[in-house]
């Protein structure tokens, strides 16, 4: 049976939701929230009961989850991006590599190809970056 608790945060700023969920989950894989925004308070559910060290640790989270920004938010986006948008992408990679490939075969060195994670990863930092 789930297990429900209420959580009362004075923080200034609104928690990234994505942050917040994944530290959550980080401490119980169950764990879901409903808050909402502008609210102070946060109800967290999940698959077992509470102990007070759990308690005191989603407490930490809340308080102390990274505040919501548009960076965070895209970054969030990009986690999740739908299948069709990372083809495009990785289309567009998959020419990238054809043309260091060449390169390389012209004798240019030092420019080894961009994998997959390389350039996800590298979305990520540009969306964190703007």
């Amino acid at each position: 049976m789930a297990a429900y608790q209420t959580f009362t945060s004075a923080r200034a700023t609104e928690p990234d939701r994505a942050s917040l969920l994944a530290q959550l989950r980080a401490l119980d894989a169950t764990a879901g929230v409903a808050h909402d925004p502008g609210a102070s308070t946060y109800r967290i559910k999940k698959a077992t009961a509470w102990t007070g060290p759990q308690i005191t640790a989603a407490q930490n989270v809340i308080d102390t989850a990274p505040a919501s920004s548009p960076q965070l938010t895209a970054q969030a986006l990009i986690d999740q991006m739908p299948i069709f948008e990372k083809a495009i992408v990785l289309t567009i990679l998959d020419q990238f590599n054809v043309t260091r490939a060449k390169l390389r075969g012209l004798g240019v060195t030092g420019i080894p190809d961009i994998t997959i994670p390389q350039m996800l990863q590298a979305i990520r930092d540009k969306a964190g970056a703007l």
